[in-house]
Formats: C-alpha cells, structure tokens, sequence
C-alpha cells in the first residue's frame, strides 16, 4: 500500500512540474501576444515582428486595417487565455487526487472544464484564423491552419470530455457498490 502511495505521490509531483512549465510557456506567449498588440496601438503601426496567426500574409497583396488587426490580437489574447484556464483545471484535480478525493463529482467536474477550455481555445483560433483568412481575401487555404498545437488541444479537450464520462460512471459504481454493501 505504500508503495502505491509512492508512486501516486511521484505523479502529482511529475504533474505539478510540467504544469508549472506549461503555465511559464503560456504566460509567456500571452505576454509576447500582448506586447505585440500594445506595439500595435503605441505606434498605430503594424509592428516589425509577423503577427502571430497562423495565416501567412508575407507575400500578399492583402492590406488589412490597424483596427482589423486590433481586434484580431485582442480575440487571440483572450482566446489563448483559455489554455491558462484548461491548466489551472487539470491542477484543480490532481490537488483533489492529493487529497484522495478520487472518485468525486469536482474531479468530473473539474475535467470538464478543462476540456471546455481547450476546445474554446482550439476552435476559437481556428474560428480567428478563417476570419481573418476572409478579412484579408487571401487564397492560404483553411488546412494550412490544421497546425500541430492545434490538433493537440482538440485531442486534449476531448480527452478531458472523455476522462469526465469515465469519472462519472466510477462514482455512479461506488454508489452502488456502497448501496450494496
């Protein structure tokens, strides 16, 4: 039995390290985000840096509008912020599983919600990127936009869907298991 403990107790620690570096990474792509955008509105001037959609208007006749760009980095800014959220969900459970609080509605719950937020930001920069696709009329097609991170976050949310249906039949079968005895 303690040896189990161990090995639960190593888990959290692992999790707990890698949050903490996803948390750093997400914080600071948000702080790059937003220094881009303040650059924008300091100088009311595209910055030097490319803009951070996936959507490539290098070698493109497209002109889009300072204000178009504005409201384009502020709905990434606060869309990438659900990734800040999706994480500080997955810590809310493995504090819970710390506590041995296993099979328990909050930890459904909390797997939930993290998944919501992964999918609100896999489908909201997706939705982003072809907007902004048709703002500029570029011929980039939708596809290009599939990127590695974005296809992770879809499979991570789902994922989280998935492990919330399979914490909710473990407590529907404690509480029968318990009813039973």
């Amino acid at each position: 039995m303690k040896n189990q403990t161990k090995k639960t107790d190593k888990g959290i620690k692992a999790f707990n390290f890698i949050y903490i570096i996803g948390i750093a990474f997400a914080i600071g792509k948000l702080i790059d985000y937003l220094q881009w955008t303040f650059q924008l509105i300091k100088k009311w001037s595209i910055p030097d840096e490319p803009f951070f959609s996936k959507v490539n208007l290098m070698n493109s006749d497209a002109e889009i509008s300072v204000v178009a760009y504005l409201l384009f980095a502020i709905a990434y800014c606060l869309v990438f912020g659900f990734i800040i959220l999706g994480l500080y969900q997955l810590n809310q459970t493995t504090k819970l599983f710390a506590q041995k609080k296993i099979f328990q509605t909050e930890v459904g719950l909390a797997f939930r919600k993290a998944g919501k937020s992964f999918l609100a930001f896999a489908y909201g920069t997706f939705s982003i990127d072809v907007a902004f696709l048709a703002w500029a009329k570029t011929s980039n097609r939708i596809i290009d936009l599939l990127s590695t991170e974005l296809l992770v976050f879809f499979i991570l949310g789902y994922l989280m869907f998935f492990l919330s249906d399979i914490f909710k039949e473990g407590i529907a079968m404690k509480e029968e298991n318990e009813l039973t005895i």
